[in-house]
């Protein structure tokens, strides 16, 4: 039953990635996606959280409604997103355990650094699969100040956001993984 029920959750957050990424695929470098895929390893572990970010960003890429990527490209997103499943699961529980001021920081830190990662890798493949006209650097650099809005969304999201979706969602992590999580520290009572 456990089983079953983790991996019926895990479609689902697929399922809400896609959709998500789908809604506000008009509007450049504005996503929640990452927060999502961030979530889902904390709820699920890092395992299967890298195993929702890849098959989510998988299916939103494949399907996206603006078109297609190529092969190799969609191959790192998958790939960059399932290092920030995996994150969630391994930096999630850490970060629902701060008090409030240090999470939104580490949270703000963490979500702009695992999109700063992604975007170098994707523009790397992007380079050698489209064009070799440039430096690669230049191309790659272009491409991070481009991608400027959505570092600085994705740090705002994460500071916001997350940590207080993070404490929301520990007695259901507690819950599907029988383990005993310490509940966060309120902000009003000192430990």
């Amino acid at each position: 039953m456990k089983r079953t029920r983790l991996f019926l959750l895990a479609s689902l957050l697929v399922a809400m990635i896609y959709a998500t990424g789908a809604a506000l695929a008009g509007v450049p470098n504005i996503e929640l996606i990452t927060a999502l895929t961030f979530l889902s390893g904390y709820l699920l572990g890092p395992a299967l959280g890298a195993l929702v970010g890849a098959a989510g960003m998988g299916a939103h890429s494949l399907f996206n409604p603006l078109g297609a990527v190529a092969p190799p490209v969609w191959f790192v997103q998958m790939a960059a997103f399932a290092l920030i499943g995996f994150a969630g699961g391994v930096w999630g529980p850490r970060i629902a355990r701060m008090r409030v001021t240090p999470a939104a920081v580490a949270s703000a830190a963490l979500g702009a650094l695992l999109v700063f990662i992604y975007q170098v890798a994707v523009n790397v493949v992007a380079f050698y699969t489209f064009t070799s006209d440039v430096d690669v650097w230049v191309y790659v650099w272009g491409g991070i100040a481009f991608a400027a809005v959505q570092l600085v969304w994705n740090g705002v999201v994460f500071g916001v956001a997350v940590p207080p979706m993070l404490r929301v969602l520990a007695r259901q992590r507690r819950q599907l993984h029988g383990v005993d999580v310490p509940p966060p520290v309120d902000a009003g009572h000192q430990p």
